[in-house]
């Protein structure tokens, strides 16, 4: 069955109603939206849920309780998850949210998990004025995501994990990138 995913992440100034990046295939369709403030991200699920996508997801600079909101707004029509950091990656997302809030010009990866993506092709660079960039870059599967995280490793503060299957999938992420750069997964409770 096709999906209808989105992805959902926090940037100041963006418009919540235009796709950063979308990938679509026989497989489905995911999408990356950016919202300027955590609280536009309620009525973007909201509408989104009834537009028909049926699997949301979220940046990990939500938290638990925008995600327990989003979970409120989507119950019954859509899944929700949001990244959460394993222990290995605690000491290193701490430094990387401390230098953030400082200002420091940082780069991240979103590695998206989406059946017959080319990860050559389906690639979104996003650079910032002040420095540093978001990658946003589709996979078919969990090798290839491990395979394009070892590579990224390098000029990278931070990696998040989309439409992995959970830690299963982090796994060989994290073992690719020997723990040197924070990885996070989607986490949907129960």
């Amino acid at each position: 069955m096709a999906h209808d995913r989105v992805i959902i992440y926090e940037e100041a100034g963006a418009d919540p109603q235009a796709d950063v990046m979308v990938v679509e295939n026989g497989r489905g369709r995911t999408r990356v939206r950016a919202v300027a403030e955590p609280a536009q991200m309620v009525d973007l699920v909201a509408g989104l849920v009834g537009e028909g996508a049926d699997q949301v997801e979220l940046c990990g600079g939500f938290g638990a309780v925008w995600h327990a909101e989003a979970r409120r707004v989507a119950a019954g029509k859509a899944t929700v998850g949001a990244i959460y950091y394993g222990f290995e990656s605690l000491t290193n997302v701490a430094s990387y949210k401390a230098r953030f809030e400082a200002g420091e010009a940082l780069s991240e990866a979103f590695v998206i998990v989406h059946e017959d993506a080319d990860p050559e092709v389906d690639r979104v660079v996003h650079e910032r004025e002040a420095g540093g960039r978001t990658t946003f870059v589709a996979v078919p599967d969990e090798a290839a995501a491990a395979a394009v995280a070892a590579k990224m490793a390098g000029e990278l503060q931070l990696i998040e994990l989309y439409g992995a299957a959970g830690p299963e999938s982090a796994a060989p992420v994290i073992v690719a990138v020997d723990a040197s750069v924070p990885v996070g997964v989607s986490g949907y409770g129960r």
